[in-house]
């Protein structure tokens, strides 16, 4: 079976920038979280030798749910300008690597992932999306489409998301729809925590069917706000874009640029990033 490998690409930006030292050049210019990105994305092509391959990324442009939801994600800091000036010479990379990136306005890393792996799906692809966001668990299905945590190293099944969170994969938006989500500043319902939304989930099957028995809901929880709860599965739930076409073929990767690429890494004097390189990309099986 065919693997097709999805990374989001923001979610290691940040990871990188945070968990390592600041690194720079000898001129000053930041490279942390280059040097982390890039460590990330070799180990994976040096241990699982990907054939399909593409990195998704948020564009600091307001997001549809930002739009619809002033709130969202307003709690989060602003993205620091050391990280800022590191994320073109990233993506410059990745091209330079021959590995596909998307980024579409109004969508995350996580829509697009979710487009990717619906389409792979259906052409008879594995998927394996590396990401340490817990939205994209809902993509989980079987051992067809696991998702691997690149800080814990944990590998999510449909069986290890039913262990985390006592719900299958298609019933994770329900889930982090009434308990909320404080990293994304989504409410869910007062009163409701974790073993009490599986309850629920049990009892009425669904949000969708919570907001169409509410009167009976709202006995149990009498200050539940029903809009509030559609607002919040509305943003929980991934949104593939309906107007995007990729064939997965066209994440078929290419031979990469390896002088620019190892021109451009002397400029940023990753000598020991240029060395892994030559020992991963003389190894012609990996095309």
């Amino acid at each position: 079976m065919k693997v097709l490998y999805l990374f989001d690409g923001s979610a290691f930006l940040y990871r990188s920038f945070f968990a390592l030292p600041p690194l720079s050049t000898s001129s000053g210019f930041p490279t942390g979280a280059i040097y982390g990105f890039l460590r990330s994305i070799l180990t994976v092509l040096k241990t699982e030798k990907p054939n399909y391959m593409a990195i998704a990324f948020d564009l600091p442009a307001p997001t549809q749910r930002k739009l619809a939801y002033s709130e969202y994600k307003s709690k989060r800091p602003p993205t620091p300008d050391p990280l800022k000036v590191q994320i073109p010479v990233i993506k410059e990379l990745i091209n330079l690597l021959s590995i596909r990136l998307l980024e579409m306005l109004g969508y995350e890393a996580d829509d697009l992932i979710a487009y990717l792996t619906q389409k792979a799906k259906k052409e008879g692809f594995k998927v394996k999306i590396y990401s340490p966001d817990k939205d994209v668990l809902q993509l989980v299905d079987g051992s067809q489409v696991v998702v691997i945590n690149p800080i814990s190293e944990e590998v999510f099944d449909e069986n290890k998301v039913i262990e985390k969170f006592g719900v299958p994969p298609q019933k994770l938006a329900d889930y982090l729809a009434l308990v909320g989500d404080k990293t994304d500043n989504i409410e869910g319902v007062k009163g409701v925590g974790p073993k009490t939304a599986i309850n629920l989930i049990n009892t009425f099957g669904s949000v969708e069917n919570i907001l169409a028995r509410w009167d009976e809901f709202k006995k149990l929880f009498p200050n539940a706000d029903k809009n509030s709860l559609e607002l919040s599965y509305w943003l929980v739930k991934l949104k593939p874009p309906e107007d995007l076409n990729i064939d997965i073929g066209e994440l078929k990767r290419k031979e990469p640029n390896l002088s620019l690429l190892r021109k451009k890494l002397e400029e940023l004097e990753m000598k020991s990033i240029i060395k892994d390189l030559d020992k991963i990309f003389a190894q012609k099986s990996l095309f």
